[in-house]
Protein backbone atom coordinates (compact mmCIF):
# COMPACT_ATOMS: atom_id res chain seq x y z
CA UNK A 1 0.00 0.00 0.00
CA UNK A 2 2.82 2.38 0.89
CA UNK A 3 6.33 2.72 -0.60
CA UNK A 4 9.51 2.18 1.42
CA UNK A 5 10.26 5.79 2.34
CA UNK A 6 13.66 4.96 3.82
CA UNK A 7 15.12 4.45 0.35
CA UNK A 8 14.29 8.02 -0.70
CA UNK A 9 17.60 9.92 -1.21
CA UNK A 10 16.51 12.74 1.12
CA UNK A 11 15.34 10.53 3.98
CA UNK A 12 17.25 11.05 7.25
CA UNK A 13 17.01 8.57 10.11
CA UNK A 14 15.05 10.05 13.02
CA UNK A 15 16.89 11.20 16.16
CA UNK A 16 20.28 10.90 14.44
CA UNK A 17 22.75 13.79 14.53
CA UNK A 18 22.06 14.72 10.86
CA UNK A 19 18.34 14.63 11.60
CA UNK A 20 18.72 16.91 14.64
CA UNK A 21 20.86 19.35 12.68
CA UNK A 22 18.33 19.41 9.85
CA UNK A 23 15.45 20.02 12.23
CA UNK A 24 17.39 22.83 13.90
CA UNK A 25 18.03 24.49 10.55
CA UNK A 26 14.37 24.16 9.53
CA UNK A 27 12.66 25.30 12.72
CA UNK A 28 15.26 26.04 15.41
CA UNK A 29 13.22 23.94 17.84
CA UNK A 30 12.58 20.36 18.87
CA UNK A 31 8.85 20.87 18.89
CA UNK A 32 6.12 18.55 17.56
CA UNK A 33 4.18 20.10 14.64
CA UNK A 34 1.12 17.84 14.91
CA UNK A 35 -1.91 17.92 17.16
CA UNK A 36 -1.85 15.24 19.85
CA UNK A 37 -4.64 14.98 22.40
CA UNK A 38 -3.58 13.01 25.46
CA UNK A 39 -6.18 10.91 27.24
CA UNK A 40 -5.51 11.03 30.96
CA UNK A 41 -2.16 12.18 32.29
CA UNK A 42 0.74 12.76 29.90
CA UNK A 43 4.10 11.20 30.75
CA UNK A 44 5.74 14.61 30.55
CA UNK A 45 3.28 15.90 33.16
CA UNK A 46 4.49 13.22 35.58
CA UNK A 47 8.04 14.48 35.08
CA UNK A 48 7.05 18.13 35.46
CA UNK A 49 5.15 17.50 38.69
CA UNK A 50 8.10 15.63 40.15
CA UNK A 51 10.54 18.37 39.13
CA UNK A 52 8.28 21.03 40.59
CA UNK A 53 8.92 19.55 44.04
CA UNK A 54 12.57 18.59 43.43
CA UNK A 55 14.17 21.54 41.65
CA UNK A 56 16.41 23.70 43.82
CA UNK A 57 19.97 24.99 43.85
CA UNK A 58 21.92 24.14 40.72
CA UNK A 59 20.02 22.16 38.09
CA UNK A 60 21.18 20.33 34.96
CA UNK A 61 18.90 19.55 31.98
CA UNK A 62 20.50 16.82 29.86
CA UNK A 63 19.28 16.86 26.25
CA UNK A 64 17.68 20.28 26.67
CA UNK A 65 16.81 20.87 23.01
CA UNK A 66 15.85 24.48 22.32
CA UNK A 67 15.67 25.33 26.03
CA UNK A 68 12.02 26.24 26.51
CA UNK A 69 11.49 23.54 29.14
CA UNK A 70 14.87 24.30 30.73
CA UNK A 71 14.09 27.96 31.21
CA UNK A 72 10.84 27.29 33.04
CA UNK A 73 12.84 26.36 36.16
CA UNK A 74 14.78 29.64 36.33
CA UNK A 75 12.62 31.19 39.05
CA UNK A 76 12.80 28.10 41.23
CA UNK A 77 16.53 27.32 40.95
CA UNK A 78 19.68 29.25 41.75
CA UNK A 79 21.23 28.23 38.43
CA UNK A 80 20.00 26.13 35.50
CA UNK A 81 22.26 24.59 32.85
CA UNK A 82 20.98 23.11 29.61
CA UNK A 83 23.18 20.61 27.76
CA UNK A 84 22.55 19.42 24.21
CA UNK A 85 24.52 18.16 21.21
CA UNK A 86 22.72 20.25 18.58
CA UNK A 87 24.20 23.72 18.10
CA UNK A 88 21.10 24.99 16.29
CA UNK A 89 18.86 24.17 19.24
CA UNK A 90 21.28 25.83 21.66
CA UNK A 91 21.33 28.91 19.43
CA UNK A 92 17.56 29.17 19.76
CA UNK A 93 17.82 28.59 23.51
CA UNK A 94 20.28 31.45 23.91
CA UNK A 95 18.19 33.77 21.75
CA UNK A 96 14.73 33.04 23.18
CA UNK A 97 14.85 31.06 26.42
CA UNK A 98 17.66 32.36 28.55
CA UNK A 99 16.88 34.00 31.87
CA UNK A 100 19.72 35.63 33.82
CA UNK A 101 20.54 32.47 35.79
CA UNK A 102 20.26 30.07 32.82
CA UNK A 103 23.13 28.96 30.58
CA UNK A 104 23.47 26.50 27.74
CA UNK A 105 26.37 24.24 26.80
CA UNK A 106 26.87 22.31 23.56
CA UNK A 107 28.18 18.76 23.87
CA UNK A 108 27.44 15.06 23.62
CA UNK A 109 26.84 12.83 26.64
CA UNK A 110 28.89 10.17 24.89
CA UNK A 111 31.96 12.31 25.52
CA UNK A 112 31.03 12.88 29.16
CA UNK A 113 29.70 15.97 30.92
CA UNK A 114 32.02 19.02 31.06
CA UNK A 115 31.12 19.99 34.62
CA UNK A 116 32.94 19.71 37.99
CA UNK A 117 32.36 16.87 40.42
CA UNK A 118 29.33 17.27 42.68
CA UNK A 119 28.38 20.61 41.10
CA UNK A 120 24.62 20.13 40.70
CA UNK A 121 21.87 19.48 43.20
CA UNK A 122 19.44 18.05 40.63
CA UNK A 123 19.85 16.64 37.12
CA UNK A 124 17.12 15.46 34.80
CA UNK A 125 16.35 14.50 31.23
CA UNK A 126 13.05 14.84 29.40
CA UNK A 127 12.93 12.03 26.81
CA UNK A 128 16.69 12.41 26.37
CA UNK A 129 19.74 10.12 26.28
CA UNK A 130 20.58 7.23 28.63
CA UNK A 131 24.35 7.45 28.13
CA UNK A 132 24.97 9.95 30.95
CA UNK A 133 24.03 8.03 34.09
CA UNK A 134 27.57 7.43 35.36
CA UNK A 135 28.61 10.99 34.57
CA UNK A 136 25.40 12.21 36.18
CA UNK A 137 26.41 10.45 39.37
CA UNK A 138 29.73 12.31 39.22
CA UNK A 139 28.42 15.84 38.60
CA UNK A 140 25.49 15.66 41.05
CA UNK A 141 26.37 16.02 44.73
CA UNK A 142 26.00 12.90 46.89
CA UNK A 143 22.36 12.59 47.85
CA UNK A 144 21.25 14.83 45.01
CA UNK A 145 18.41 13.80 42.72
CA UNK A 146 18.49 12.44 39.18
CA UNK A 147 15.12 12.22 37.43
CA UNK A 148 14.79 10.71 33.96
CA UNK A 149 12.00 10.18 31.46
CA UNK A 150 12.75 7.99 28.43
CA UNK A 151 10.59 6.69 25.59
CA UNK A 152 10.10 3.01 26.36
CA UNK A 153 9.43 -0.35 24.79
CA UNK A 154 5.96 -1.43 23.79
CA UNK A 155 6.32 -4.94 25.19
CA UNK A 156 4.31 -6.16 22.20
CA UNK A 157 1.57 -3.58 22.79
CA UNK A 158 1.00 -0.30 21.00
CA UNK A 159 2.00 -0.08 17.38
CA UNK A 160 -1.45 1.07 16.26
CA UNK A 161 0.01 3.31 13.57
CA UNK A 162 1.92 0.36 12.13
CA UNK A 163 -1.28 -1.64 11.93
CA UNK A 164 -3.30 1.15 10.29
CA UNK A 165 -0.49 2.42 8.06
CA UNK A 166 1.65 -0.67 7.35
CA UNK A 167 5.02 0.19 5.89
CA UNK A 168 4.96 3.79 7.13
CA UNK A 169 5.23 3.04 10.85
CA UNK A 170 6.53 0.09 12.83
CA UNK A 171 4.06 -2.37 14.28
CA UNK A 172 4.05 -3.80 17.82
CA UNK A 173 7.57 -4.84 18.77
CA UNK A 174 8.37 -7.69 21.18
CA UNK A 175 11.20 -7.55 23.66
CA UNK A 176 12.58 -4.73 25.77
CA UNK A 177 15.78 -3.47 24.12
CA UNK A 178 15.44 0.02 25.61
CA UNK A 179 14.86 -1.29 29.12
CA UNK A 180 17.78 -3.71 28.74
CA UNK A 181 20.11 -0.85 27.79
CA UNK A 182 18.83 1.34 30.63
CA UNK A 183 19.32 -1.40 33.20
CA UNK A 184 22.84 -2.13 31.96
CA UNK A 185 23.78 1.53 32.30
CA UNK A 186 22.12 1.94 35.68
CA UNK A 187 23.99 -1.12 36.98
CA UNK A 188 27.38 0.55 36.46
CA UNK A 189 26.30 4.13 37.17
CA UNK A 190 26.94 4.19 40.91
CA UNK A 191 23.47 5.67 41.46
CA UNK A 192 21.50 4.55 44.50
CA UNK A 193 17.84 4.40 45.58
CA UNK A 194 16.83 3.69 41.98
CA UNK A 195 13.10 3.54 41.33
CA UNK A 196 11.57 2.89 37.93
CA UNK A 197 7.98 3.18 36.78
CA UNK A 198 6.51 2.28 33.39
CA UNK A 199 4.12 4.97 32.20
CA UNK A 200 1.49 4.27 29.58
CA UNK A 201 0.29 7.23 27.54
CA UNK A 202 -2.77 7.23 25.27
CA UNK A 203 -2.75 9.86 22.51
CA UNK A 204 -5.35 10.65 19.85
CA UNK A 205 -4.29 12.07 16.47
CA UNK A 206 -7.40 13.87 15.20
CA UNK A 207 -6.67 14.27 11.46
CA UNK A 208 -4.83 12.67 8.55
CA UNK A 209 -2.68 15.81 8.35
CA UNK A 210 -1.37 14.95 11.83
CA UNK A 211 -0.29 11.53 10.56
CA UNK A 212 1.56 13.22 7.71
CA UNK A 213 3.20 15.73 10.06
CA UNK A 214 4.34 12.92 12.36
CA UNK A 215 5.73 10.97 9.44
CA UNK A 216 7.65 13.95 8.02
CA UNK A 217 8.85 15.42 11.32
CA UNK A 218 12.40 16.71 10.91
CA UNK A 219 12.63 15.74 7.26
CA UNK A 220 13.42 18.03 4.32
CA UNK A 221 10.89 19.92 2.23
CA UNK A 222 11.63 17.70 -0.75
CA UNK A 223 11.04 14.51 1.23
CA UNK A 224 7.86 15.90 2.80
CA UNK A 225 6.53 16.90 -0.59
CA UNK A 226 7.30 13.42 -1.95
CA UNK A 227 5.40 11.81 0.93
CA UNK A 228 2.43 14.10 0.42
CA UNK A 229 2.31 13.41 -3.31
CA UNK A 230 2.77 9.63 -3.10
CA UNK A 231 1.17 8.68 0.23
CA UNK A 232 -1.32 11.23 1.51
CA UNK A 233 -4.32 10.00 -0.47
CA UNK A 234 -3.84 6.50 0.95
CA UNK A 235 -3.16 7.93 4.42
CA UNK A 236 -6.47 9.79 4.26
CA UNK A 237 -8.25 6.64 3.11
CA UNK A 238 -6.82 4.56 5.94
CA UNK A 239 -7.51 7.31 8.44
CA UNK A 240 -11.15 7.57 7.40
CA UNK A 241 -11.47 3.78 7.57
CA UNK A 242 -9.99 3.31 11.04
CA UNK A 243 -10.51 6.60 12.90
CA UNK A 244 -12.86 6.82 15.86
CA UNK A 245 -14.62 9.98 16.97
CA UNK A 246 -11.40 11.42 18.43
CA UNK A 247 -9.17 10.23 15.59
CA UNK A 248 -6.55 7.48 15.57
CA UNK A 249 -5.43 6.26 19.00
CA UNK A 250 -1.75 5.57 19.66
CA UNK A 251 -0.19 4.04 22.74
CA UNK A 252 3.20 5.13 24.01
CA UNK A 253 5.28 3.76 26.86
CA UNK A 254 7.87 5.61 28.94
CA UNK A 255 10.35 4.68 31.65
CA UNK A 256 10.29 7.14 34.54
CA UNK A 257 13.37 6.80 36.75
CA UNK A 258 14.27 8.44 40.04
CA UNK A 259 17.67 7.94 41.68
CA UNK A 260 20.16 9.50 44.05
CA UNK A 261 23.80 10.32 43.44
CA UNK A 262 26.33 8.52 45.62
CA UNK A 263 29.79 9.43 46.84
CA UNK A 264 31.36 7.10 44.24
Amino acid sequence: MFPDLSVHPDFVSGQSMPWCKQLAVRTGKYEYPWTANVEGQAAETVLTEKLASAVHGRVLDVGCGHGEYTNRWSEQAVEVTGYDMTEGFIRTANERYRSANVRYVVGSTKQGLPFPDHYFDVAYTKKGPTSWYEEGNRVVRPGGSLIMLHPGDGNGEGGELGEVFPGLFAGPAPGTPTLDRIQERLAVSGLTDIRMTVLKELVWLPAAEDILALLCFGQSDSFSQYVRETCFKAIQTQFDKHAEARGIKTTGFYYFIEAKASAK
